[in-house]
């Protein structure tokens, strides 16, 4: 019998061969298997995690498990050290530094909205404002003389145009100087315009409570004899007063703005007594010729107004005379620069109900003084003449 394949002509030639020779290389030289205990890389990471996250059902050597130990003890270290570093040496004293600044703006706050405006919208919403900021740079950027400013003059615009009497004036009350300042409502207005929150916080606007309060003063106390009736003097207090309940201030008047209603010289001031002589001789020869032109006058101001009250003298020519005699006779001693030092005055003086015991108790040690703003004509005048 013949085994032999019959000869296919579409079967390449040589193909036979070669798969025998690679059966053959393949039994002489077996392919060596892999090791059930060798593993993959991927194997590998997933046994070590193991190791880490099951330790009880790993067995790990001794050493091994203290070099692990100690890598993790060293690493919370480090990080203990640096969380502590950041918080002692950065965070900290930035948070100091802005609940400082925060504090600080807070404080201008209440300053400036105080009284009547604590509880403005403004107030509340610019504290919002500042407890929400996240830096120093975001505190210090609010804002609050601005709104301050608007909200106190438009308070306060109401508050004149409520708190006047029937002369157009009100009172300013300076709650930082202790003072009162009865003002036209022009002149009150003029400051609100003039200034921003930081006066206008310090200052309310009242309806004048006025008392006229009589004063027995020196002629040094009462502006050296030359107010007038009429006159807007501030009250000063000498350094001779003390008293524990009230601060002395010599910077500035402690009551302001008083209106003088009348003023009255001691009745001595009014008797004249007055004689003027002139005389020349003439000489002719041996004769000589004197002659003299004497003329005197005397009486008393006060016995004259008498006289013409019940019609001894024409009341009209006489009061034409006499008006403002005290006053006039004051003025002319300032121009000759020679007169009675020893003049005592009672005045009337507008003073702030709350004002009227602190001036009858210390009318030994107060002085009018006369503001250049309200200053007499003479006064101008020679203020002009100077500069």
């Amino acid at each position: 019998m013949n085994d032999k394949e019959p000869k296919d002509p579409l079967f390449p030639r040589g193909f036979k061969e070669a798969r025998e020779l690679k059966d053959q290389i393949q039994k002489d030289y077996p392919k060596p298997h892999k090791k059930d205990d060798e593993l993959t890389p991927l194997k590998k990471l997933n046994h070590k995690l193991g190791i880490y996250l099951s330790p009880s059902t790993t067995e790990i050597a001794d050493d091994e498990k203290k070099r692990k130990i100690g890598v993790i003890i060293t690493t919370f270290i480090l990080l203990t050290l640096i969380i502590s570093a950041y918080y002692f040496v950065i965070y900290e004293p930035a948070q100091e530094e802005l609940s400082f600044a925060k504090t600080t703006k807070l404080n201008e706050l209440h300053d400036l909205y105080c009284g009547a405006l604590t509880t403005s919208p403004n107030a509340f919403a610019l504290e919002s404002q500042i407890e929400d900021a996240k830096t120093t740079n975001d505190v210090e950027n609010i804002n609050i003389i601005t709104p301050a400013t608007k909200d106190w003059k438009s308070y306060h615009k109401k508050s004149i145009a409520i708190n006047q009497d029937k002369f157009n004036r009100t009172m300013a009350v300076y709650s930082n100087e202790s003072k009162n300042v009865i003002m036209h409502s022009d002149e009150a207005t003029k400051i609100l315009n003039e200034n921003d929150a930081t006066v206008l916080s310090q200052i309310k606007f009242e309806k004048p409570n006025t008392v006229s309060v009589p004063v027995l003063i020196s002629r040094l106390q009462a502006g050296a004899g030359l107010v007038n009736v009429g006159s807007i003097v501030d009250i000063y207090t000498n350094n001779n007063y003390t008293d524990e309940n009230y601060t002395l201030n010599t910077t500035t008047p402690d009551i302001s703005g008083c209106t003088v209603l009348s003023i009255m010289r001691y009745e001595d001031n009014g008797e004249i007594d007055s004689e003027y002589s002139k005389s020349h001789t003439i000489v002719k020869g041996n004769n000589t010729y004197p002659k003299e032109n004497t003329k005197g006058f005397s009486s008393d101001v006060l016995e004259l107004i008498k006289g013409s009250i019940i019609d001894g003298y024409n009341e009209k020519e006489t009061y034409k005379l006499l008006k403002n005699y005290g006053v006039k006779l004051s003025n002319y001693e300032r121009q000759i620069n020679l007169g009675d030092l020893d003049a005592q005055y009672m005045l009337l003086i507008e003073v702030p109900q709350d004002k009227v015991n602190y001036v009858i108790d210390n009318m030994d040690n107060i002085v009018l003084t006369i503001p250049t703003s309200q200053a007499p004509d003479w006064m101008v005048s020679e203020i002009s003449r100077t500069y």
